[in-house]
């Protein structure tokens, strides 16, 4: 396909799909947000006008949903009539916007839920299996199941047709019922369905069949295929060009909108900072030459956001997607066209965005707290009333909270005792597969000199010194310190409680983890991606680490769908992890311990130790003398000093103040 430069950067020549053009190369793949409950919102239209508005040329509406048995909560139904009219605003809307919107058709198959919306329901798939999602049994398929949900993609295509789509996406990716069947990880049928691939594919052949006669031959339909399975009895790379060729031969396909993986290795599905940069670009890239006659949408093809572009010149795809990275920041799209360097990234810890998702939460984002918050937050004017604020501390929320109040015409000052900025990011950084924090810091060091805040470095905060600067307010994000004691009234890992004598503290291992020799323990007592990053890092620096935890599984509070997982097999990879759950210690001596299985009663002893660590939920950091709103300038904390909890809250907490002291909105604590 030859690409029009006469834009300048082939990332911004139009590309034309089936019947349609796109104005420029960057899209955003299908992701939930749970905006929606089985109709479009007013929510969901904001969130896409706002990107399209910043430069994104192509939108796939994700996770429309055939049939009612494959129907969620927070999600959009394409097989209802009835949504035809609320398509069609959103789909108005994105193109008055400028840009274009495909909507994803799918089922999940054997990763629904047997108990929906409406009621309990059988879970389908190709053949018998237990669900790697939910561990339920599932139902096989029989013919008539097949030709019922045939006949619905057909209906919900024709649907989205009404609904003002540009085009539709089959779905034959991720684990769901459609990439099931042409899976042998999951399809086991012996008859017409299942068997070598032209059975396999079979289903899939008759939907897309039964989808263009339904919506003709103007209209544009494409797949979201997986490229590579990444397993040793799955399809890999050849295979699925192999597919891909099956069902070409039988069917016009407009487009090929690439993935990879499944629920049996969902990191792959839902990619972390601990999977690498572009992470599928040779499967792209094989793919393309393979298709060299249709567009092809790359997905972890870029090197990073700011080379986007190569992934087009070089012709390793068509289509960049950019997914989470405009979730981060909506202009992105013109920032790219226009070579701005205050591009806001995307740290790819899935914690605001897909964390959210997995715990039945609309969708949110670290970076950007505005995401899916269009329509009830607004833009800040710059103040007409400019007033002196102090920021105490230089992690997140202090570094943010600066940026935003300068931004809007504060005066703002911003004192940090240390001699460099970041506070526990530092820290965060240095852990195996979250150096992507280091993006996090770089972006606010470049904003806090943008908003011209005035940044002193090695200044103790002292209640006096701040008050000699004659503030109209005090920001208070002193951020958290790992505790020598604890505030906790009940539970913890020790029977006689917390301190053991005799244990490091978090940060001072993971500070110095030379120091800790090369066989440890860890008592965790926090179970939240901070106990594990330390897990991590420390694992880096010994031999054998072993963790005791009183939680029934090791670090529970880390999401137990989409980076539990990949968590797991860096834990093991090295061979010197071990944990015994579900114990209190009872005795901590310079080189063992002693614990108690909290069920059995049995006692455990792990001896031969040169260090023992203690993870403790985290205490807030305070300043004497400056935690009394009752008279003087007004004092907030926020983000760790108010609670220790997670980057989001730091940063969402930085956002919201400055929407507080705008008088826009109030700071809820």
């Amino acid at each position: 396909m030859t690409i029009d430069t006469s834009h300048g950067s082939p990332l911004f020549a139009p590309l034309r799909i089936g019947g349609i053009t796109v104005p420029n190369r960057i899209m955003q793949t299908a992701h939930s947000k749970q905006y929606s409950d089985r109709t479009e919102s007013a929510r969901e239209t904001a969130y896409f006008v706002r990107r399209a508005r910043g430069g994104c040329g192509l939108f796939v509406a994700g996770n429309h949903f055939v049939h009612p048995s494959g129907s969620i909560r927070g999600f959009e139904d394409a097989f209802r009539p009835e949504a035809i009219g609320s398509d069609r605003r959103m789909t108005d809307a994105i193109h008055e916007a400028g840009a274009r919107v495909f909507v994803q058709l799918n089922h999940h198959g054997a990763q629904a839920t047997p108990d929906g919306p409406d009621g309990p329901r059988a879970v389908y798939a190709p053949s018998r299996i237990l669900s790697p999602s939910t561990a339920h049994a599932t139902r096989e398929m029989s013919v008539a199941d097949i030709d019922r949900f045939t006949a619905s993609w057909a209906a919900s295509a024709g649907i989205a047709q009404e609904g003002g789509f540009d085009g539709v996406e089959i779905h034959i990716a991720h684990g769901y019922l459609l990439h099931q069947f042409l899976s042998p990880l999951y399809n086991a049928r012996s008859d017409s369905y299942g068997g070598d691939l032209d059975g396999r594919t079979r289903f899939a052949r008759d939907v897309l069949a039964a989808v263009r006669e339904r919506v003709g031959e103007d209209f544009v339909v494409g797949i979201r295929i997986v490229a590579n399975e990444f397993h040793p009895q799955g399809m890999d790379a050849a295979d699925l060009r192999d597919a891909i060729a099956m069902l070409r031969g039988s069917n016009r396909i407009d487009f090929l909108d690439l993935a990879a993986g499944g629920y049996h290795n969902v990191h792959y599905v839902f990619p972390s900072d601990a999977m690498p940069y572009a992470w599928m670009r040779d499967e792209v890239a094989a793919a393309k030459s393979a298709n060299p006659d249709i567009p092809v949408f790359g997905v972890g093809a870029a090197i990073s956001v700011e080379q986007a572009e190569e992934v087009v010149r070089d012709g390793i795809a068509d289509m960049v997607a950019l997914t989470r990275a405009q979730i981060a920041d909506p202009d992105l799209g013109l920032k790219l066209r226009d070579g701005r360097g205050d591009i806001r990234h995307c740290i790819r810890l899935n914690q605001g965005c897909l964390g959210r998702g997995s715990r039945g939460l609309a969708m949110s984002c670290t970076v950007n707290p505005l995401a899916g918050r269009e329509l009830d937050r607004a833009p800040r004017p710059a103040t007409a009333a400019p007033q002196r604020w102090i920021v105490v501390g230089g992690g997140p929320a202090g570094m943010r909270a600066a940026v935003e109040l300068a931004t809007d015409g504060h005066a703002v000052t911003l004192l940090e005792r240390d001699a460099e900025l970041g506070g526990q990011l530092r820290l965060a950084r240095a852990v195996p597969g979250r150096e992507s924090i280091g993006l996090l810091i770089a972006d606010l060091h470049r904003d806090l000199t943008a908003a011209g805040v005035d940044v002193r470095l090695g200044t103790e905060a002292t209640a006096r010194t701040v008050r000699e600067l004659s503030p109209d307010g005090i920001v208070l994000a002193t951020g958290a310190s790992a505790p020598r004691s604890t505030s906790l009234a009940i539970g913890g890992a020790y029977r006689d409680g917390f301190p053991a004598l005799g244990t490091v503290d978090a940060f001072a291992a993971a500070s110095d983890p030379a120091m800790l020799g090369r066989r440890i323990a860890v008592i965790d007592d926090d179970g939240t991606a901070y106990a594990s990053g330390i897990v991590l890092l420390l694992l880096e620096a010994v031999d054998e680490l072993t963790l005791i935890t009183p939680f029934e599984t090791a670090f529970p509070h880390v999401g137990a769908g989409y980076d539990r997982p990949l968590l797991f097999e860096r834990l093991t990879a090295g061979g010197g992890f071990d944990r015994v759950v579900s114990h209190r210690v009872d005795q901590v001596t310079d080189s063992a311990l002693t614990a108690t299985d909290q069920l059995t009663g049995r006692t455990t002893v792990v001896g031969a130790l040169d260090a023992i660590v203690a993870i403790e939920p985290r205490s807030p950091v305070s300043v004497t003398g400056l935690d009394d709103e009752a008279a003087g300038p007004r004092i907030v904390a926020i983000g760790d000093a108010f609670a220790p909890r997670t980057i989001d809250a730091a940063i969402f907490e930085a956002v919201e103040l400055a929407y507080d002291i705008a008088g826009l909105a109030s700071l809820r604590g």
